[in-house]
């Protein structure tokens, strides 16, 4: 992905199971995918390298809801892939949940 700096972004990975932020060896190959189609970036410096553990639930679906044993706190977590798009709808299930204590939320999605 080309940034308005002249820098580019080159990602992501996707992981079933997480045992570490240890990334190096994945995204090293994701790299050379990279250089492979365009040869220049094999010689631009890397500037920085992260892992952005995004949530995932077991089931895939979203967890929404109180948070249990936590009186007052609320959980809207672990849209993984689908999160961005599903935010809307989320966003109003708490609403209505917290500031109308009315639950609209999929019985799949309870947490």
């Amino acid at each position: 992905m080309p940034h308005v700096d002249g820098s580019v972004g080159i990602g992501s990975t996707s992981e079933r199971e997480v045992a570490s932020l240890e990334t190096d060896a994945q995204l090293d190959a994701l790299c050379d995918k990279a250089v492979a189609i365009c040869p220049a970036l094999a010689s631009a410096p890397v500037v920085d390298r992260w892992a952005g553990i995004r949530p995932r639930a077991k089931s895939r679906a979203p967890l929404i809801g109180p948070w249990p044993g936590r009186e007052g706190h609320f959980v809207a977590n672990g849209g993984f892939k689908i999160g961005f798009g599903m935010a809307p709808a989320v966003a109003r299930m708490v609403a209505d949940l917290v500031l109308e204590g009315r639950d609209t939320i999929p019985e799949g999605f309870h947490s």
